[in-house]
């Protein structure tokens, strides 16, 4: 697909940005996060508490007790479930009061209760309708499990600016020459074209750079010393996950489809979950193709990330305070910006049809 000339942010939806997808899967914390003690979370505005029961799962509610509203969090686990720390009122996994001392009947005082599952290193939590939650639809990337694929974790980097934002990013591959030129930039694929194209599950944005000179990142893992071919494969799926492809190969002798002298080939995956309106954790983990049992390459990859996502914060941050202070103003618009344009397009049709499904 060619680019959308001309595209203006605020051409479609305008209103929707601030509100929030519920009935979709969203990272709430790293699985190992959750041992001994109940964690308090904020997802979409809402308070929440999880905790591994005795037997090893994971829970998750409302995080308040409705006798006084102490936060459940204060509380602790008692077998497979939690008790306040207030009166000793106690939940199991579906919110409902289960015990309350001093009395031989518990109160009638159900709490609201999450879907979670545990998949790939991570806890997702299920926003919205419980009866539409499928397992099957929380994202898998097939060579985090494979052998020959190297998989290591990063941080939650908590980034002061709404989920879109970071969004449009993750849809933009132009940006690294300008905010990460020292390890993802490559001043030779400037003016490289970029594409990008619908999908089922969100949009795909290109940019293969033929003979060109390896960015930092690829002189430093793949050992080159001439030119190489790269790509850059920016998989934005809804409502907010992305997984970065990029990699390079000796000039001429692979791609992205398949293998070539040298190649080396990185996963960059994302998974942002909304907090507030102006504030996102991006909880992130990189698969790699080489040196997979070498862990400390994986450490350097990701102080390398560190490195770019922190200037990505520091962006993305600005940008945030920008947009409320010149709130209405109107954006021009760039060739560039249609494949995030794309991307918020269908955000904003999910937006509205989740509201017309709980107006009826």
């Amino acid at each position: 697909m060619s680019l959308q000339k001309g595209f203006r942010f605020d051409q479609e939806g305008a209103g929707y940005e601030m509100a929030f997808i519920h009935n979709a899967w969203y990272v709430a914390c790293w699985a190992e996060e959750l041992k001994s003690e109940p964690s308090s979370r904020t997802i979409l505005n809402e308070n929440i508490v999880l905790w591994r029961g005795q037997d090893g799962r994971v829970r998750a509610t409302e995080n308040v007790c409705p006798h006084r509203l102490l936060p459940l969090s204060k509380g602790r686990i008692v077998g497979d479930d939690l008790q306040c720390g207030y009166h000793g009122l106690t939940f199991d996994g579906n919110g409902g009061c289960i015990l309350a001392p001093t009395q031989s009947d518990a109160p009638d005082c159900a709490i609201k209760h999450y879907r979670v599952h545990e998949h790939m290193g991570m806890v997702w939590i299920w926003m919205g309708d419980p009866t539409l939650a499928d397992t099957n639809n929380i994202y898998d990337l097939p060579q985090y499990h494979q052998d020959g694929w190297g998989v290591a974790y990063g941080d939650a980097l908590e980034v002061e600016a709404n989920y879109l934002l970071l969004c449009d990013n993750l849809c933009d591959p132009t940006h690294v020459n300008y905010v990460h030129p020292s390890t993802l930039g490559n001043p030779d694929g400037i003016n490289a074209p970029v594409t990008h194209r619908d999908t089922s599950w969100g949009v795909l944005t290109e940019r293969l750079t033929s003979n060109s000179a390896p960015t930092g990142f690829v002189k430093t893992f793949g050992n080159y010393q001439n030119k190489v071919d790269m790509w850059q494969r920016y998989l934005m799926y809804l409502p907010s996950v992305s997984i970065i492809d990029f990699g390079a190969t000796a000039v001429g002798t692979g791609s992205w489809k398949r293998g070539g002298e040298g190649r080396i080939q990185v996963y960059s995956c994302h998974f942002m979950t909304p907090i507030t309106e102006t504030r996102t954790i991006d909880r992130w983990l990189h698969v790699r193709n080489f040196r997979v049992k070498d862990y400390s390459v994986g450490d350097s990859i990701s102080e390398q990330f560190r490195i770019a996502f922190g200037e990505d914060k520091e962006i993305l941050e600005a940008v945030q305070c920008e947009e409320i202070r010149n709130n209405g103003r109107k954006k021009i618009g760039l060739d560039l910006d249609a494949s995030a344009g794309l991307f918020r397009s269908k955000i904003n049709r999910l937006l509205r049809a989740e509201m017309s499904a709980r107006v009826r």
